[in-house]
C-alpha cells in the first residue's frame, strides 16, 4: 500500500476517533450555523466594457491640397457648423474669377440679343417698310394713269401689262416689308436666343462647381462635441476622404461590452447594469442594457484565445463621474433578483436522494430537511419551500455531519 493512501485513512480514521470522543463527551460536532433571514439575490453577468460617446462621428476631407489653417485640436470643444480647417483654395479662386467673366459676356450676349438686338431689327424693318409703301404708292399711281391710257387706246397692251405687272410687284414687297416687321417685333429668332442662353447655362454650371469646390476646402463640424482625436497635421497635403477628427458628444456616454456567447443569452434588454472601476473610485454608476448584437463574433483575448462574443450596447443613467471615452470599467449585468425572499449560502444546499436539502439544527441536532430552490446567485441560493425565516441551518456540512449528530457551533 502507498504512502498516500496510507496517510488519507489515518487522516479519516483520526476525524472519526475525534468525531467519537466529543460525541463520548455530550460536546457534539462543531459546525458554522446560520440563522435563516430574508434577503435579495441577484443573478448577474460580469464583465468588462469601454466607455464610448453615444454620438461619434469621423469627420473626413472632401477637398484636396495643403492645409492652411487648423483651427481645433484635441480636447477642445465645437459645436455643429465650426469651421474645422481650412485647405488652400488660391487655384480654385483664379478658376473661379475666370467663370465670372465667362458668366458676365454670356449674360451680355443674352441681353444683346433680347434687348439691342430687337431695337436694330425693328429700326431696320420699319425703314424697310417705309420705303415699300414709297414705292407701292408710286406703282399705284402709275398703274391708275396706264390704266387711263390703256383704256383710251393711247398706249399698248404690253406696255400696260408691264405697268400692272411692276404695281402687283410693289404690292408684294410692301406686304413682305410688313411681315418683317411683324418678325422683327417678336425678337431675334429662336435658336439664336437658345444658343446664347445654352452659353449661359453652361457658364453658370461651371461656376457653381467652382463654387462648391472652395466650399469643400473648409471642413465643417457636423455635430457638437469635443475633439477626441485630431488625425492630421498642419501644411501637410490631403486628399478627398482623408479621415481628419473624430468628434464625440461627451455629455451622453454609453459602454460598449462583448460577452461571452455562452452568458449572453441571459441578458435582455432593460437590464439593470452596476458600473465600477478605479475612475469612480468606491462609487458605482448604473445603466441598462440597451442593444444586443443579434449574432457573436469571434474575438482574440488578451491571452491569445479566440473566443465567441456577443456585443452589449450600455446606456450610463446616473451620474458618469470621472468616466471619459475610451476608459474600461468593470460591469454587472443583473440578469434577474428578487427581493424579501429566504436565502442561504450555496455551501449550505447538497444532494440527498436526488433532492436539494439542507442541514437544519433542531433541539440541538443536525436534521436533513429538503428544500425546493428558486433563484441562484453567485453565491447564494433562493430557497421558495421547506425553510422558514429564523430555522437555523449548518452552512458548510462536511461528511462528518450525519443526520442526528448533536451539533455545537463554532466559537
Amino acid at each position: 500500500m502507498s504512502k498516500k493512501k496510507i496517510l488519507i485513512i489515518s487522516l479519516c480514521v483520526t476525524a472519526a476517533i475525534v468525531a467519537g470522543a466529543l460525541l463520548a463527551n455530550g460536546q457534539g460536532v462543531k459546525a458554522e450555523m446560520l440563522a435563516v433571514t430574508k434577503g435579495e439575490i441577484q443573478q448577474y453577468v460580469e464583465d468588462t466594457a469601454t466607455v464610448e460617446c453615444q454620438n461619434t462621428q469621423t469627420v473626413y476631407i472632401e477637398g484636396s491640397g495643403k492645409i492652411t489653417e487648423i483651427y481645433f485640436d484635441t480636447g477642445d470643444a465645437v459645436n455643429a457648423g465650426d469651421l474645422l480647417l481650412s485647405l488652400d483654395t488660391s487655384d480654385s479662386e483664379l478658376q473661379l474669377k475666370n467663370a465670372s467673366s465667362q458668366v458676365a459676356a454670356a449674360e451680355s450676349q443674352v441681353t444683346g440679343t433680347q434687348i439691342n438686338n430687337y431695337s436694330n431689327q425693328i429700326g431696320i424693318a420699319s425703314a424697310a417698310l417705309e420705303q415699300a409703301k414709297i414705292a407701292r404708292d408710286s406703282a399705284e399711281r402709275n398703274f391708275n394713269t396706264s390704266q387711263s391710257l390703256f383704256d383710251a387706246g393711247m398706249i399698248s397692251t404690253e406696255e400696260y401689262n408691264k405697268v400692272k405687272e411692276n404695281h402687283q410687284s410693289a404690292i408684294n414687297s410692301y406686304k413682305a416689308a410688313e411681315l418683317g416687321l411683324l418678325e422683327a417685333q417678336k425678337g431675334s429668332p429662336e435658336y439664336v436666343k437658345k444658343g446664347y442662353s445654352s452659353q449661359l447655362e453652361q457658364a453658370l454650371v461651371l461656376r457653381d462647381t467652382i463654387l462648391k469646390n472652395i466650399d469643400r476646402q473648409k471642413l465643417i463640424s457636423p455635430i457638437s462635441g469635443e475633439i477626441l482625436e485630431n488625425l492630421i497635421e498642419e501644411n501637410s497635403i490631403l486628399t478627398p476622404g482623408a479621415p481628419a477628427f473624430i468628434i464625440g458628444d461627451t455629455s451622453i456616454l454609453k459602454l460598449n461590452a462583448y460577452i461571452l456567447s455562452d452568458e449572453s443569452y441571459k441578458i435582455s434588454l432593460g437590464d439593470k447594469v452596476e458600473i465600477r472601476g478605479k475612475y469612480l473610485g468606491d462609487n458605482v454608476a448604473f445603466g441598462k442594457v440597451s442593444k444586443i448584437a443579434p449574432s457573436a463574433k469571434t474575438v482574440t483575448s488578451n491571452l491569445g484565445v479566440n473566443q465567441k462574443r456577443v456585443a452589449v450596447t450600455i446606456d450610463i443613467t446616473g451620474d458618469y463621474g470621472l468616466l471619459k471615452p475610451g476608459y474600461n470599467t468593470d460591469i454587472k449585468i443583473i440578469t434577474d433578483e428578487i427581493a424579501n425572499t429566504i436565502t442561504v449560502p450555496d455551501s449550505a444546499v447538497f444532494d440527498y436522494k436526488g433532492s436539494s436539502c439542507v442541514f437544519v439544527v433542531d433541539n440541538g441536532k443536525a436534521v436533513i430537511r429538503q428544500v425546493e430552490k428558486g433563484l441562484e446567485g453567485s453565491k447564494s441560493i433562493e430557497i421558495t419551500q421547506g425553510l422558514n425565516e429564523g430555522e437555523v441551518i449548518l452552512i458548510k456540512p462536511d461528511n462528518n455531519i450525519k443526520e442526528g449528530i448533536k451539533i455545537s457551533p463554532v466559537k
